[in-house]
């Protein structure tokens, strides 16, 4: 084979294949099943999975008292994470003790008392008078905190095994029980999806197993099989749909141009002849995505990206740093987030919010491709903190506002959570930055906020003293979040449970763990009746009363009863 039809043969399948997800190594089915139209008010879950086991407890922290019992909690806490926060007995060396930390780097709240909304929900009477510590540059997730708009599941388990794959496996499949050879199993998002009659669609660079649908019909699909008519891949939510030439270049020199230009052709003089029945389906499949494209591209074209929007991924704003006086930062613009690729998913889930349901009819007016967005995946790495877990580059002794400095997971809990709250500059300055979900939370129509929820979690948590590199090694429980307008805010299960001081004083060679002490089955399956009512047992089926088998374990009787109001 030439050079040149090699080539040829690579950009028609690349063309063909473009901003379409290959979900367990098949091309889903471009043309599924007539579905209803998407109600303009269908809501929505968005899915963020912190890949590497996060630890939340260095996001939310115990008090600490010099004046309380070194057999405390919060004694307990900081006297075995000197090294995972950085910090100094005597402050030596220009490092923080624990009670400057604590003081200057976290939010205080105390269980009703300071800072805390009467609204808000404490279910136990273990959390009564308990202070604690939300980072301050969290401004956004203490916002919303404080607004009762984000429930806290504390000791949460996604994964029963610290191995990684594993635990992401059961996490984004929503089962537990799920072994290695398990991988053919759905995902609950590609659960969901199915029961909403919508699509499961991957903000990422790859679908995750959370948006693997499941076989048949709703309610009852089979959910150990996968099908993947319902999923879409959109990367990048500014170039879906197959490659195109640009009528305005120099169409004699363009490589890419002419070999787009040849492939429209191409297939559009195939569907004007007669050809064989085996080529027919790939026919329609070229036009019904070139189609899709073009609907979505020419929507896109009245959707303006915000500036903040713009500045979590791209250096080319104009009016985020508008001060011309400032040496440091140009007026002509700044990327505020050090991952650039989650902030491109934000702008992916921006657009698609903001574009609603855009869909391909057929000669007879009947719907065969659709976005139909009702579940979405995010992804965000770097959690696994065996070293170094908050690192203090000399340069932020200057500069603490650089992003791009690595402060280990301090780095992605600003760009997730970051925002205004906290902020150096005055809430009011226009230039004050905002981290992922700020932006997010800032141009988004409430109308749209309303029929969203987001859930964040990670596969397992870490160990609840650090290790002799300066950061913590796998656990099991661990906190994991439910934001929703419409969600019932607060604490749910013991936030830093007293069984756990003892295991503090365990000798060295022993791994003491956050007890997992409520599976994710119990608020996930809470989540989707809220998404889709009575879509929970079906999503889950160890939550369905007639389930024959080990039940998923919950810390407390009735404790999500009321996680959605």
């Amino acid at each position: 084979m030439s050079n040149s039809n090699f080539n040829r043969r690579q950009f028609l399948q690349a063309a063909l294949y473009s901003s379409v997800a290959l979900g367990s190594g098949v091309m889903p089915k471009l043309v599924p099943p007539a579905k209803a139209a998407i109600a303009a008010d269908a809501k929505v879950l968005v899915n963020l999975f912190l890949d590497g086991g996060p630890d939340m407890r260095h996001l939310i922290v115990p008090e600490y008292d010099p004046a309380a019992p070194v057999s405390s909690f919060g004694r307990k806490y900081w006297a075995n994470r000197m090294r995972s926060h950085n910090l100094s007995d005597t402050g030596a060396n220009g490092l923080q003790t624990p009670l400057q930390r604590w003081n200057d780097d976290y939010f205080h709240i105390t269980v009703g008392g300071s800072n805390w909304n009467g609204s808000l929900v404490d279910i136990g009477s273990t959390n009564a008078g308990i202070t604690f510590g939300i980072w301050r540059e969290a401004g956004w997730l203490i916002d919303m905190f404080l607004s009762g708009n984000v429930a806290m599941i504390f000791n949460a388990v996604g994964g029963t095994n610290r191995a990684h794959d594993l635990s992401s496996l059961m996490l984004e499949q929503g089962n537990l029980l799920s072994g290695l050879n398990d991988r053919d199993r759905s995902g609950w998002g590609g659960r969901l999806a199915r029961s909403a009659g919508g699509n499961s669609i991957a903000l990422t660079n790859t679908p995750s197993a959370f948006n693997f649908g499941p076989v048949g019909a709703a309610p009852n699909y089979d959910p150990d099989a996968i099908d993947n008519t319902d999923l879409l891949s959109i990367e990048n939510s500014r170039d879906i749909g197959l490659f195109d030439f640009n009528p305005e270049s120099n169409q004699h020199y363009d490589f890419n141009d002419k070999m787009a230009r040849a492939a429209k052709s191409y297939y559009a003089g195939l569907r004007k002849e007669q050809v064989g029945t085996a080529y027919l389906k790939a026919l329609d499949h070229e036009l019904k995505v070139r189609e899709f494209g073009d609907l979505i591209a020419a929507r896109l074209e009245t959707v303006i990206l915000p500036d903040e929007i713009q500045a979590l991924y791209s250096n080319n704003i104009g009016s985020i740093n508008p001060d011309p006086t400032d040496t440091e930062v140009p007026p002509d613009g700044r990327r505020v987030l050090r991952s650039s690729s989650f902030g491109r998913q934000v702008r992916n889930l921006y657009d698609l919010i903001s574009i609603g349901d855009v869909y391909v009819q057929d000669q007879n007016g009947i719907d065969q491709l659709r976005l139909g967005a009702r579940t979405l995946s995010m992804s965000y790495g770097g959690w696994d903190s065996h070293g170094n877990q908050r690192r203090i580059p000399a340069v932020l002794a200057n500069d603490p506002n650089n992003p791009f400095e690595s402060r280990g997971i301090e780095s992605g809990l600003r760009d997730i959570f970051g925002g205004q709250l906290e902020s150096l500059a005055s809430p009011s300055d226009p230039t004050a930055l905002h981290g992922g979900f700020s932006a997010l939370w800032k141009h988004l129509p409430q109308a749209d906020l309303d029929k969203m929820v987001l859930t964040v979690a990670g596969e397992f948590g870490r160990q609840i003293r650090d290790n002799g590199d300066a950061g913590t090694d796998h656990g099991k429980g661990n906190l994991m979040m439910v934001v929703c307008e419409g969600c019932q805010g607060g604490l749910y299960g013991e936030m830093f449970p007293q069984s756990e001081i003892i295991k503090y004083d365990e000798p060295p060679n022993r791994t003491p763990d956050i007890d997992p002490r409520t599976e994710i089955d119990h608020f996930f399956a809470n989540v989707c009746d809220w998404v889709v009512p009575g879509s929970g047992v079906s999503v889950f089926p160890r939550m369905s009363p007639g389930y024959i088998g080990e039940a998923p374990i919950i810390e407390m009787a009735g404790m999500f009863d009321n996680l959605f109001v």
